[in-house]
């Protein structure tokens, strides 16, 4: 009985180890079909334009770039407007979010603005070449995968994958360098990847990698969870699979052979598969202080080179996504064997606790020991595997870190920040400029000269006040710049701002000093600043209270006070002039929570006496929402057009006339406009700038027409040069561009 018993016992052992290798038989086989089969995504389409099918009236424009392209010279280092703390660390082109350096070929690197596009460097960054991405819909780009073994080949996925200056449309490939590219989305609804395409917090899209054996299989990270394409050859057929819920950040692929992967998907939890992503398994949570208060958590992993089985991370958390805060951050190390982490460092003396700088994070590939980190100011280093970090000498780089990338041999490193990118020879202890060719500026206000040639004086995010004159760009005030004036007689004659209502004037033709403003104007953080249409020396701020000087900024008075209006938790957000009726303006003032709106205008602005300066509320605004212009008529100044920054397909502008407003949306469908100028002509016509492009629409047409060939960004700026009888319009992304103004 014994003897049959064991028998019995020794069949089914074998049945069960017979079973197991027809499995393990069955899945190599399965992966080398995999590896074998090389599937190409055809460029179904010759080129990708936006999806504007319903807009039915175009016009193709010509528009030519004006940059800044390249690093914008610093206008007189220690003066007011370049302090000499602030030199090397505020002029840039603009913000790069995520850099990618092949390691096959590491004179080649990729650059991610997420809101500019895409661009990519074949000279070890000495130069940088546009990718393409201006005719997608959207031209920021989050992340790019690159096939190493044919670097023309990318996936990128736009949008913006760190924070929420701009929404996604998804995925995009290429196997051609860009010059053309086809859609990833998918067809089906069941089998879409999720992205944000009109709500920037819906969906966002933070990583793209693809398995270093087979380029057409490859992961993504959004905040609606991890996918896996499908691999379908035609474009039209792409279907995705959700792997796992959750809100991913960051994936780390490592070759283990070259039939297997390590999979590694982060964001606020870590998992882990170790057949190339086929299955996944959820690690133990990193340790965090306090995790009731910093509830939202990012985990950003670089792997090991040295220790196979340890991955990096830079774990940061904050009470919310949204937090620009500082919160907690710490470096620790993920035994993949054991599966726990050991803390490393804390990194409360390294400021690397912001959840939108995670990225700024890389392990050498030529030695473990050596690590680098960022967040604002500066950049910081360590050579004993992050243990303890020095910090980088000052004054080399721009503020705000956002991504490192280093080269296999370890002596080339790049990192990129609100200016542009950066370059060090020697592995990161010195740094220098490296973005020729780029050109990211997020623009918030801008103003042009009456003169042939351009001359164009702008303020953007991250890089201050910026001038074009004579063809040079000149940087001439640090911080986040905003709004600027140039004097339609004098072009020497010029104001600029930064944040919480810091003010430049220009003294000289390429001077400018800080204006001092006294408490009592009470200016905000994006303060409005207009110059009077007539008088060069007569400017206007508003904040809580709306002040004039007539010295150029040198005293201030206050010609509206809320308070005296009975609106004692409200502010002047915005006011707006006319030239050609240079004693109206219009205010657009709000309260406290953002949801009560008014207009205000005069039709005296220029008595002497402020308190002679005679105010009254026009009807009430039609619809609740933000009111971005308000352009006053040339003649008749009791009638205006209202602008709104809405998505809806109706109340985006009104035209107002004796207490009554007219919709005039029509046919902008779902743009988001922004900005809105009048040029002066008996047709009264408008144009729009918007994040399709620009519309206009004269006084006797009831559609608008979209004059294309702008990039997919924002447009938040623009003035008319009517010398030079052109729109210039600043983007939010790409600089500035102008075109011909239209005459019929």
């Amino acid at each position: 009985m014994l003897i049959a018993h064991c028998g019995c016992y020794l069949r089914k052992m074998l049945l069960v180890f017979l079973i197991a290798l027809a499995q393990t038989a069955m899945a190599q086989e399965e992966d080398e079909e995999e590896l074998e089969e090389e599937e190409k995504l055809e460029l179904s389409d010759k080129k990708a334009f936006p999806d504007k099918s319903k807009i039915l009236r175009q016009l193709q424009w010509t528009w030519k770039p004006l940059g800044p392209a390249v690093q914008p010279a610093e206008l007189q280092p220690g003066s007011d407007g370049i302090p000499l703390y602030s030199a090397n660390r505020g002029n840039g082109t603009g913000r790069i979010n995520y850099l990618y350096l092949s390691k096959k070929k590491p004179e080649r690197v990729w650059a991610c603005s997420p809101t500019g596009g895409l661009w990519y460097s074949l000279d070890n960054g000495k130069s940088w070449i546009t990718g393409g991405t201006d005719v997608l819909p959207i031209s920021g780009v989050s992340t790019i995968a690159v096939n190493e073994d044919n670097p023309d080949e990318w996936i990128i996925a736009t949008g913006d994958g760190d924070d929420v200056f701009m929404f996604s449309d998804g995925l995009w490939y290429t196997n051609d360098r860009g010059a053309h590219y086809v859609s990833l989305n998918g067809q089906w609804e069941n089998w879409l990847i999720p992205y944000g395409e009109y709500d920037q917090m819906d969906a966002q899209i933070s990583d793209v990698k693809a398995l270093p054996q087979k380029f057409n299989t490859f992961f993504v990270a959004t905040s609606k969870g991890l996918y896996r394409n499908n691999k379908k050859k035609n474009s039209q057929s792409i279907r995705w699979s959700k792997i796992l819920d959750g809100d991913f950040y960051d994936i780390e692929i490592i070759e283990v052979n070259k039939r297997r992967s390590i999979v590694i998907a982060s964001g606020t939890k870590c998992f882990v598969s170790m057949n190339s992503g086929r299955t996944f398994e959820e690690m133990p949570a990193p340790v965090i202080a306090d995790p009731e208060k910093n509830k939202f958590v990012r985990i950003n992993v670089e792997r090991s080179w040295q220790q196979k089985d340890w991955v990096y991370a830079v774990v940061t958390c904050s009470e919310s996504r949204t937090q620009s805060a500082q919160g907690e951050g710490t470096l620790q190390v993920l035994d993949l064997k054991s599966k726990t982490w050991r803390r490393i460092n804390s990194l409360k003396n390294y400021g690397n606790v912001i959840p939108t700088r995670a990225r700024a994070f890389a392990v050498s590939p030529a030695d473990d020991h050596v690590l680098m980190i960022g967040n604002v100011q500066p950049l910081y280093r360590s050579t004993d595997g992050g243990a303890t970090f020095s910090k980088i000498e000052p004054n080399q780089m721009h503020d705000d870190c956002h991504s490192i990338v280093i080269a296999p041999e370890g002596n080339i490193v790049f990192a990129s920040h609100d200016g542009g990118i950066s370059i060090s020879m020697d592995g990161g202890v010195h740094w220098s400029n490296s973005d020729d060719g780029i050109a990211a500026a997020n623009i918030f206000g801008l103003s042009t000269a009456q003169t042939e040639l351009p001359r164009v004086l702008y303020g953007a995010y991250d890089v201050g006040g910026n001038l074009l004159r004579d063809g040079q760009w000149w940087h001439v005030n640090w911080g986040d710049g905003f709004e600027t004036a140039i004097s339609p007689r004098d072009s020497n004659v010029m104001f600029s701002s930064s944040q919480n209502g810091m003010m430049y004037r220009s003294s000289g033709e390429l001077h400018f000093e800080n204006i001092k403003m006294p408490p009592s104007v009470k200016t905000e953080w994006h303060t409005w600043l207009r110059l009077h249409p007539l008088y060069d020396s007569v400017l206007y701020v508003s904040g809580q209270r709306l002040c004039r000087s007539t010295n150029s900024g040198n005293s201030w008075e206050v010609i509206f006070d809320c308070k005296k209006y009975n609106k004692a938790h409200f502010s002047v957000y915005r006011f707006f002039l006319s030239e050609m009726s240079p004693s109206c303006m219009y205010l657009y003032v709000i309260d406290d929570s953002h949801d009560v709106h008014h207009i205000y205008r005069t039709f005296n602005l220029n008595e002497k006496s402020p308190d002679d300066i005679i105010w009254e509320e026009i009807a009430k605004p039609p619809v609740l929402g933000w009111i971005e212009r308000i352009s006053i008529d040339p003649e008749d100044p009791r009638q205006c057009w209202v602008l709104y920054n809405r998505t809806e397909e109706t109340g985006k502008i009104y035209h107002y006339s004796e207490g009554q407003w007219e919709d005039l949306t029509n046919n902008l469908n779902s743009a988001r406009c922004e900005s809105m100028v009048l040029q002066r002509g008996p047709e009264k016509r408008l144009y729009l700038g918007s994040n399709y492009g620009v519309f206009t629409k004269s006084k006797n047409e009831s559609q608008w027409t979209l004059l294309t060939g702008l990039p997919g960004t924002y447009i938040k700026a623009m003035d008319i040069n009517y010398k030079a009888d052109k729109l210039v319009v600043g983007t939010f992304g790409r600089g500035v561009w102008w075109g011909d103004l239209l005459h019929k």
